[in-house]
């Protein structure tokens, strides 16, 4: 398999662990942390976007020991991003077509039809689905590849301060 195929593979499994991994977050985690805003507030703004370092740090990894310029490192990571967006709203997408999102169980396509169903459904899918896609898709795209950026630049660094700078492979 080649490695784009892999950072394809890591971008959708992950876009859909992180709906289960926020699912427990608000619920799980974070009622346990307690009342003070001023520490639940940024803990769970971290723990949310902090874990979208995960699945560009290995790929970058791979990608800056084989990548003869920064550029390829970039797209690697913008690549998983975009595919992570992609398996969480493609999820979110068939929570929502499976009438499994909480009030929206009305929505479900193999459920009985209304007089207007396919307008309201659509409408949904545009607002919950469609738009928050296109909406952070730019950020996916400038994000990631300024993290593989980062970390590149990390990782480089670190290999040349250890004498372990390693031959470029193609």
């Amino acid at each position: 398999m080649k490695r784009w195929h892999v950072y394809i593979l890591i971008g959708l499994v992950f876009g859909v662990l992180d709906w289960f991994y926020l699912d427990w977050l608000s619920r799980g985690l974070g009622p346990n942390l307690g009342e003070n805003p001023f520490l639940v507030i940024p803990i769970m703004i971290a723990l949310n976007y902090g874990i979208w370092v995960v699945p560009i740090i290995p790929v970058v990894i791979y990608e800056a020991r084989r990548a003869e310029h920064i550029k390829s490192v970039m797209l690697a990571g913008i690549l998983t991003w975009c595919c992570a967006l992609f398996g969480y709203y493609t999820y979110y997408a068939s929570l929502l077509s499976f009438g499994k999102l909480p009030h929206l169980a009305h929505l479900n396509l193999f459920g009985g039809r209304y007089a207007g169903f396919w307008r309201d459904y659509w409408a949904m899918f545009k607002r919950v689905i469609l738009f928050q896609f296109l909406e952070w898709i730019p950020i996916a795209v400038i994000g990631g590849g300024v993290m593989a950026a980062l970390a590149w630049w990390l990782l480089r660094k670190h290999l040349t301060q250890s004498g372990d700078s390693q031959p470029v492979v193609r």
